[in-house]
């Protein structure tokens, strides 16, 4: 499950991930909110949280079609989540177009302040 929160800063997509995403999450929640800041902001920003029930993305929507793509951004923030979250960002952080950072739950406002240093809307 992938939901819109209250944005954590102007001009930043604020989520909330939880269990195994899907194709339709990706469809419904992802794609609108990126081109509506992207027409609205110019800019991509993302604060992603995430409680320890986060499993990642459904097999099928990453296989074959290749459904979920991420799009390009600016910035990308994660919190909180699964163990495992925080390895895959210092894993995969270097081969993504934007910056991107993770922090755990217990250092949200430092992940909010990072994300807001990104963002050219103030």
């Amino acid at each position: 499950m992938l939901c819109q929160i209250p944005d954590i800063s102007k001009g930043v997509i604020s989520l909330f991930a939880s269990g195994r995403l899907s194709s339709r999450d990706y469809r419904t929640r992802l794609q609108p909110a990126i081109k509506s800041y992207k027409q609205n902001w110019d800019q991509v920003c993302m604060y992603i949280e995430a409680d320890v029930l986060l499993e990642g993305w459904e097999h099928k929507s990453l296989t074959g079609s290749g459904e979920v793509q991420l799009p390009s951004f600016d910035a990308l923030v994660l919190v909180g989540g699964p163990d495992w979250m925080g390895n895959s960002i210092r894993l995969l952080g270097p081969f993504m177009q934007g910056e991107v950072a993770w922090f755990p739950l217990e250092q949200k406002q430092a992940a909010i302040d990072w994300i807001r240093k990104r963002s050219i809307v103030r």
